[in-house]
């Protein structure tokens, strides 16, 4: 019985996914792909603006570059669709019986894919270059931090989001904001030392850290940061979750 219910909800879990990425690229021709080339397009710009004109000078740039931007993209777009994921699954909830969390859950799900589709991408890509070193070993570490961060993020955003369409709004606004305050673009060396601890606060400083040492292997992010990305991802899904649980029997009423 167990078992028949583990699988049942792995399938709803999958068709919801499915459904979450058919719905994505929806009338593309690439497909998938773009999870990649959008990043890509955007190291290229900002490679050539941060390397030549303003001289951001860090070793292997373009990769330190991707190795941030590739996150921080299956961030943006999982905070993005999965915000608005209740609101946009409105006949679900109103005419299925199902575990709620799931929707939340398949909008992550679905950029999770794309994001490990380029990332498989990028680690050949990097091993070809002779890039690829025993420091790799601390890549699952930062996606799993990564996943941690996000699903909290999401289950607080829209289980909000349904009754505070707003919320959607100041979602997208923070993460314009929240892009420059994360050292993706630039190292972390940038960042004044009198600033530092109250920049790690950040959860995403030591994870966009661990990401780029794990390719580059040439500096360890500061384990306070690691700390912090870890103490405030599990705050922060611990709260998201209880909100999101709290308000979960209203959402057929609200949505």
């Amino acid at each position: 019985m167990k078992s028949a219910s583990a699988s049942y909800y792995f399938d709803l879990l999958s068709a919801l996914t499915l459904k979450e990425l058919k719905a994505k690229y929806k009338s593309t021709t690439l497909g998938f792909l773009w999870a990649f080339l959008n990043p890509l397009l955007q190291m290229i710009i900002l490679s050539v603006v941060f390397s030549f004109f303003l001289r951001i000078q860090v070793e292997n740039y373009p990769i330190f570059l991707f190795a941030g931007l590739l996150p921080w993209m299956f961030l943006n777009l999982s905070l993005t669709s999965g915000t608005a994921t209740l609101v946009d699954n409105r006949d679900l909830l109103k005419k299925m019986v199902f575990p709620k969390e799931f929707l939340p859950l398949a909008a992550i799900s679905a950029n999770l894919v794309n994001f490990a589709a380029s990332l498989v991408i990028f680690l050949l890509i990097l091993a070809i270059l002779g890039f690829v070193g025993p420091q790799l070993i601390f890549l699952p570490v930062a996606v799993i931090l990564q996943l941690i961060l996000t699903l909290g993020i999401v289950f607080l955003a829209s289980s909000l989001n349904i009754v505070f369409r707003d919320v959607f709004y100041l979602v997208q606004a923070g993460l314009i904001l929240w892009f420059y305050l994360t050292p993706i673009f630039y190292p972390l060396s940038f960042v004044p030392e009198r600033f530092l601890n109250l920049y790690s606060v950040n959860p995403m400083v030591g994870i966009v850290g661990l990401y780029q040492y794990s390719v580059l292997g040439q500096s360890f992010p500061p384990i306070a940061a690691v700390v912090n990305s870890l103490v405030i991802s599990l705050v922060i899904l611990t709260t998201g979750f209880l909100v999101f649980e709290a308000r979960k029997p209203n959402f057929a009423d609200w949505v």
